[in-house]
């Protein structure tokens, strides 16, 4: 067994001033390291100042820095793919748009500690919100008649100082006899998972396991036996969309599609070299 590749993703959004977040998505791992920062509106998620840096690279081929003026004005909120896409997708082969990506996602689970600057008055409001705006996108949301409790329960013991959210991906990649492994873990303020996969010499999934240690109810657990769904898929640059219409849909996880996307991603870079050879 060898570690040929490893990748760590971490996000934070914390309070930054009265009026202001900061969300920022740090990357470090075999191949690069880098970080993408935005700068927000707490009440209106309003961008103020999106940058980024890559200090490390292949050859320092993506190495650089800089301030994407285009995107001040943009909410940092669901469907602002597009001006990541625009202002961002061609620069450092496309990392500086996968950080700021994270640092939105990151944003909106964020929001449900400060729903009040967000026009909503109480937490089971905000919650409401979140039903009907959610209905039928994922396990939770698709059984709401089954949970044993509601958003609001489910954070209602949490303590926010500074840091409001936290997010750590972590993608490695072991040389294996007969072919590769692949293991990814998942944690954030909400949820924590892990998925193990094993691989043939081509990236073939032979073996897909998984689980869950926290989440918003037990029946987002449900979702695990799932991965049974990636046998046979070729792994290495498995896109978002495939991963979720394997495992995913109205009944299934979207952080378990991240993660798993994110060991399709790494094992995509870790077997290149020896897949063209």
């Amino acid at each position: 067994m060898e570690f040929i590749y490893q990748n760590n993703m971490f996000c934070s959004v914390k309070n930054l001033k009265a009026e202001d977040l900061l969300a920022e998505a740090d990357l470090i791992g075999t191949s690069a390291e880098a970080l993408g920062w935005l700068v927000i509106d707490r009440s209106t998620f309003i961008i103020k100042e999106a940058g980024w840096e890559v200090t490390r690279s292949p050859g320092g081929s993506l190495n650089g820095s800089g301030i994407l003026h285009g995107l001040k004005g943009t909410a940092a909120y669901f469907n602002c793919g597009a001006d990541l896409r625009r202002e961002a997708a061609g620069i450092a082969g496309g990392l500086v748009r996968e950080m700021l990506a994270e640092c939105v996602k990151g944003i909106i689970q964020a929001e449900t500690f400060i729903y009040q600057d967000r026009g909503y008055p109480t937490p089971e409001a905000y919650g409401e919100y979140w039903e009907k705006f959610y209905l039928d996108s994922c396990r939770y949301y698709s059984n709401l008649h089954r949970v044993s409790r509601r958003w609001s329960e489910y954070v209602g013991g949490y303590y926010t100082g500074k840091k409001l959210f936290a997010r750590a991906k972590n993608c490695s990649v072991l040389k294996v006899p007969g072919g590769y492994a692949a293991a990814g873990l998942f944690s954030d303020s909400f949820h924590e998972m892990a998925v193990t996969i094993s691989l043939n010499d081509e990236g073939m999934v032979r073996e897909c396991n998984g689980n869950f240690l926290r989440a918003p109810d037990p029946v987002c657990f449900e979702n695990a036996p799932s991965l049974e769904m990636l046998k046979g898929a070729y792994l290495p640059g498995l896109a978002k969309k495939q991963v979720a219409e394997l495992i995913g849909g109205p009944t299934g996880c979207d952080h378990l599609v991240d993660l798993v996307y994110t060991l399709s991603k790494g094992c995509g870079e870790a077997l290149k070299p020896s897949l063209e050879r």
